[in-house]
């Protein structure tokens, strides 16, 4: 799959995805889970259509933290069906976590290109797992960032990404020991961690920052302190049914800090045309993802139509 696919293409595909979930031709039922207590696990199911792409299909994701240590197997295993719309038949099976890596990057990256500033130059990233990595591609492929500081609670992770990004990149990036020197100054502001407390406070974001909330996907987990969310003028979800009912929103929400009314819109209607998006050089934006199936069936269909063209793949 990366003999075909890189990140400038996955951000084209998911653009494409966003905009036809603007203009209303895509069927996407929120996620549907399957929780296996007695093993810590979960399974999730994500289907979609999008009709003018003509691409239908289901990624399905186990999740099991205990995996690693017990199994030797991955925490999180992602398998995507891609179908033919016309008559079902199934077209491919394929591998869903490397375009699920590229797809999460790609979607913050369009979030970053119409709500961020154009003249964005520092940025700043909190996380530093597979997301921390492939944010960082997908914010260069929209953005001209000159300085990235980065912070990770694992010390070693923040030597281990500045390292391998800096060779990759060709930027310098330093490292920080906390999340408020990391934030000092960005314009730019990524977070992409699996934690359960929010981190990101109000009183350090500065005027005209824009913060691509990526990592709390479930209701368990949050980065945004309400706070964050009170100060900002524009919210943004990817979708709003699916992003109400995750931690960075759902907790405000119920504590009546933001009402479903102070939340702006969903991306795919900026990228269709039907709203504005960043206004204002001193707007302080937020894009709040949750990942969408539109996403993975989109670059799924993508990658079968390059795979076929250069005969990569077993056929059955």
């Amino acid at each position: 799959m990366a003999r075909v696919l890189d990140m400038k293409t996955t951000i084209e595909v998911v653009e494409d995805s966003f905009k036809e979930m603007g203009f209303g031709r895509v069927e996407m039922p929120p996620r549907l889970y399957l929780h296996f207590k007695k093993y810590n696990g979960v399974h999730i199911s994500m289907p979609s259509y999008l009709e003018g792409l003509d691409a239908a299909g289901v990624k399905v994701v186990t999740a099991h933290p205990e995996n690693p240590s017990k199994y030797h197997l991955p925490s999180v295993i992602a398998t995507i069906i891609l179908n033919d719309p016309k008559n079902g038949i199934p077209l491919a099976i394929m591998d869903g976590t490397y375009i699920t890596m590229l797809r999460t990057g790609a979607a913050g990256a369009c979030g970053i290109k119409y709500l961020s500033r154009r003249d964005s130059e520092k940025a700043a990233i909190i996380g530093l797992g597979v997301q921390g990595r492939s944010q960082l591609l997908g914010l260069l492929e929209v953005r001209n960032i000159k300085k990235v500081r980065v912070f990770d609670v694992i010390p070693q992770a923040r030597k281990d990404y500045a390292s391998q990004m800096s060779k990759e990149t060709g930027l310098g990036i330093e490292v920080a020991n906390s999340v408020d020197e990391a934030v000092e100054g960005a314009d730019i502001i990524i977070t992409c961690t699996p934690s359960s407390q929010p981190f990101l406070k109000g009183d350090v974001i500065e005027k005209g920052t824009h913060i691509s909330a990526i990592g709390a996907d479930t209701k368990d987990k949050r980065e945004l302190d309400t706070s964050a969310l009170v100060k900002a003028q524009k919210i943004v979800v990817d979708f709003m049914d699916q992003a109400v009912n995750v931690g960075d929103l759902a907790a405000p929400l119920r504590e009546g800090a933001i009402k479903k009314a102070d939340i702006y819109g969903e991306l795919g209607e900026i990228i269709a045309g039907k709203k504005k998006g960043r206004t204002d050089s001193s707007e302080i934006t937020i894009f709040k993802a949750t990942g969408l199936a539109i996403e993975d069936i989109a670059t799924a269909n993508r990658v079968f139509q390059l795979a076929k063209k250069k005969g990569i793949g077993k056929e059955i």
